[in-house]
């Protein structure tokens, strides 16, 4: 799977972004890349999907690093926890996901897909499938979330 290489900024608390953790932009046409926040990522609104971390960054309090993340490239499924367990364990339920654009929560301290936010046309993440006995959902990153794939944000 290709990766790209980002900058991260020197943080107090490090690493910023660890393995399997999903980062953007941290502003329009930045080299330095942040993580998702909660219901990110909007198309058009947040900034650019950079990809997911294929390790933890480097940076340290006082200097910035790098981390490398895989392309978030169309033809790639990722699978990531539903928000509410109970809204993707049975197949039913995963198959009425199906199609539907979502966006990501990060109320706790763990990524989940918001499933109950309801699809929206403008959220990066395509909901394709999912496994009911994890109650995860399997999603692609649509191109048009990248900065890859469409205009800046301003």
């Amino acid at each position: 799977m290709p990766t790209d290489r980002w900058v991260v900024a020197a943080q107090a608390s490090i690493p910023l972004i660890k393995a399997g953790e999903p980062c953007k932009q941290s502003a329009n046409a930045d080299e330095n890349v942040v993580l998702l926040g909660d219901a990110d990522l909007v198309i058009a609104t947040s900034q650019p999907m950079a990809g997911i971390a294929a390790k933890d960054s480097t940076e340290t309090a006082a200097a910035a690093g790098y981390v490398s993340v895989y392309v978030p490239l169309p033809d790639i499924k990722w699978e990531i926890k539903a928000l509410s367990a109970a809204a993707a364990n049975t197949k039913a339920e995963i198959d009425a996901l199906m199609g539907q654009l979502e966006v990501i929560d990060l109320t706790t301290a763990k990524f989940t897909m918001d499933t109950a936010a309801g699809s929206a046309s403008t959220a990066a993440f395509l909901i394709v499938g999912g496994d009911p006995e994890r109650s995860t959902v399997f999603f692609r990153i649509r191109s048009d979330a990248c900065s890859f794939g469409r205009a800046s944000v301003a």
